[in-house]
């Protein structure tokens, strides 16, 4: 029997996007002075490529995502696996998400003994800029089976799936209609 998804973490609507651009630049500004530092542990300049990409693999991982409108829906899956749903922080203004987390792994003594762990402490980071802004107030945030699941209506849809359409009633048997007539 599957079980139902669990609500997860901390949603923090926005006014603007502001706060989601601040985020993202004291994100860069980490990974920056990461890289500085281990240019300077070589010595000698000619890798900067390579100081960054080893700086933003320490600090920063970036979940694989897809965003899908469907009957006036945005759906957002993330695959974030291995982390505490109640950890998770989404920020949302209309038209941006951020998801981010800490991801931790620690070894109990009761383990065993370690011979090969890839696992290390990392914060999981990701903007998404949307295609249409969004109703902020029908955004629902799940977890199950290691994704991430942000639902939200784009703005205004609501008021367009409510109108139904104009019925006109169907002409009787043995009646004349205007066509009808001869």
């Amino acid at each position: 029997m599957k079980r139902p998804p669990k609500s997860a973490g901390k949603v923090v609507i926005l006014e603007n996007s502001e706060p989601i651009r601040v985020e993202t630049a004291q994100m860069e500004s980490r990974i920056r002075e990461r890289a500085y530092e281990l240019s300077q542990t070589r010595g000698h300049s000619g890798r900067h490529v390579e100081d960054w990409l080893s700086a933003e693999s320490e600090i920063r991982s970036v979940p694989p995502a897809e965003v899908i409108e469907r009957n006036g829906e945005y759906q957002v899956r993330l695959a974030v696996a291995g982390i505490n749903p109640d950890d998770v922080n989404v920020m949302a203004s209309t038209d941006q998400l951020l998801v981010k987390c800490e991801f931790r792994h620690d070894h109990s003594s009761e383990s065993g003994i370690v011979h090969f762990c890839d696992f290390k402490p990392v914060t999981v980071f990701r903007a998404l800029q949307l295609p249409y802004a969004i109703d902020l107030m029908s955004m629902k945030v799940q977890f199950e089976d290691g994704m991430l699941r942000i639902t939200a209506a784009k703005e205004g849809a609501e008021q367009v799936s409510k109108r139904q359409p104009v019925r006109r009633p169907a002409a009787r048997k043995g009646t004349k209609g205007a066509l009808g007539a001869a």
